[in-house]
């Protein structure tokens, strides 16, 4: 089988530079800001990934954890003026969800839970004016059982609340689902009957902005993935099925990792899966799908085998790991470019375990397809990322931005003794891939945190919105606007 990795590019953190290493950037605008570090079991996987959300190319809204029972909802301008603040207090037991904005409202989801139930509540926050609605019961589950779930739509129009009917065994049976449009107001119950489906172990419901749910489901002892689309006021699901597991070659081989992507310009759902081999956990291949519902039709990508040439290449350049194997890499972004070509990005995250122990973010894996889901090229990018327990990923592992044809990669590094945020861009078409090169901020390189990845936005490909602590005499950390020439 025909492997793309020869055109593999591996920028490591010694890279010679050449041509300009400054992104030439400058601050536009910087403010105080305040912020209050997230705790508790969801550092590894979080689940607001994303703080910062562009309103327009001049505005955008921040939620941020500003006392440990309250969270405020923020809104500015490309100034860094504040427009409105408003808080959402609390309980003890409650926690926040999601944070996603409609053409008029920004919205937060909370999880709120007592001795007997769990419950799902919308607060809503009027764009223009901060004003809050009243909280809105969206869900109330068991609180036994598997943790009640929320979707919403990429436009904010539609959200999702359900939850879990699960056997004795804690696998999945049923999922039942309350649709909402963006003023929480009712639009259609759905309960997902998937006692076809035996040995349901994950599952994942994406929405579109019309309302069409996909569940996506991995089965049958990791091996087999399925994806249901639910369309209101239609009865029968249109269901699409694949087994990517089992046995190859004389070697057992199931799905360890998954992640899947709605697409909201044409309702295209992509699923991507990390097989291994089941008797030694050694990562086998990567296995990519098109599920385009509208043509009834499956369209898949030639599997990407994770050859011992492959390996070698990887753990060959990075000296600074002993690793032999691939290790500890997990499926990060599907992206899709303005001409609808594909990349999959794998990234590797670890803590090196025990209470204190720091976390690192390394290499990221990249594969990409045309629109006929063709393999293109295939890339690895080094890099070198420690955090110490406490700030876990919050500043490390990395931020895209997909414009055009290329995609704009954002991290925290020390590279030739340069401490400070570095840009890359990647052509999807090509794989060429430009040096990193500095966003000049001069970052804060001291025991206190530098930067907060959680709230880094683009306005547009020249205008980043960031969290960041730019030199150790900055008191503290500010909210800045930073602007690319």
């Amino acid at each position: 089988m025909k492997q793309n990795f020869l055109t593999i590019l591996l920028l490591l953190s010694l890279l010679a530079y050449t041509g300009k290493t400054s992104a030439q950037s400058r601050t536009r605008a910087s403010t105080a800001f305040t912020y209050l570090p997230e705790k508790g079991e969801y550092q590894y996987n979080q689940r607001i990934a994303h703080k910062t959300i562009p309103v327009s190319q001049s505005e955008f809204i921040i939620l941020s954890r500003q006392e440990v029972n309250s969270y405020a909802v923020e809104k500015y301008n490309a100034e860094l003026k504040k427009g409105w603040q408003t808080t959402i207090p609390l309980n003890q037991t409650e926690t926040v969800e999601a944070f996603f904005k409609s053409a008029d409202a920004a919205i937060v989801i909370t999880l709120r839970t007592n001795e007997a139930t769990q419950q799902l509540f919308g607060h809503r926050i009027n764009l223009q004016s901060g004003q809050k609605h009243e909280p809105v019961l969206l869900l109330e589950a068991p609180l036994k059982g598997r943790r009640a779930g929320i979707a919403a739509s990429a436009d904010g129009s539609k959200l999702l609340a359900y939850r879990y009917h699960t056997d004795n065994n804690h696998q999945i049976k049923d999922i039942s689902s309350i649709l909402y449009d963006s003023n929480f107001q009712k639009v259609a119950e759905t309960k997902y009957n998937l006692s076809d489906v035996p040995g349901i172990l994950t599952a994942d419901i994406k929405l579109s902005n019309s309302g069409e749910q996909y569940v996506c489901l991995i089965s049958e002892e990791m091996n087999r993935l399925t994806v249901r689309q639910y369309t209101p006021g239609i009865k029968t699901a249109k269901v699409m099925s694949v087994l990517v597991g089992g046995v190859y070659d004389g070697i057992k081989v199931y799905i360890m990792d998954s992640k899947f992507e709605l697409m909201p310009d044409n309702n295209t759902l992509y699923g991507a899966v990390m097989i291994a081999e089941e008797a030694t956990g050694k990562y086998y291949s990567l296995k990519t799908v098109k599920f385009d519902f509208e043509a009834d039709d499956m369209v898949f990508a030639e599997e990407f085998r994770f050859t011992q040439a492959y390996v070698d290449k990887v753990t060959a350049f990075d000296k600074s790991s002993s690793a032999t194997r691939l290790e500890d890499i997990y499926l990060s972004d599907i992206l899709l470019s303005s001409e609808n070509n594909l990349t999959i990005i794998a990234e590797k995250k670890y803590t090196e375990g025990g209470e204190n122990a720091p976390y690192f973010a390394k290499e990221l894996h990249l594969f990409a397809y045309d629109e006929y889901m063709t393999t293109t090229w295939s890339s690895v990018l080094l890099k070198h990322q420690q955090a110490p327990a406490d700030e876990a990923f919050s500043g490390i592992s990395y931020s895209a931005y997909v414009s055009g044809n290329n995609i704009h990669l954002l991290t925290l590094e020390e590279l030739k003794g340069k401490h400070d945020l570095y840009l890359r861009q990647i052509d999807t078409k090509t794989g060429k891939t430009t040096a990193p090169k500095t966003v000049g901020l001069k970052m804060a390189d001291d025991m206190n945190l530098a930067y907060v990845k959680d709230f880094t936005a683009w306005l547009t490909d020249k205008n980043i919105i960031t969290v960041v602590r730019p030199s150790k005499k900055a008191s503290g950390l500010q909210l800045s606007h930073i602007y690319l020439r």
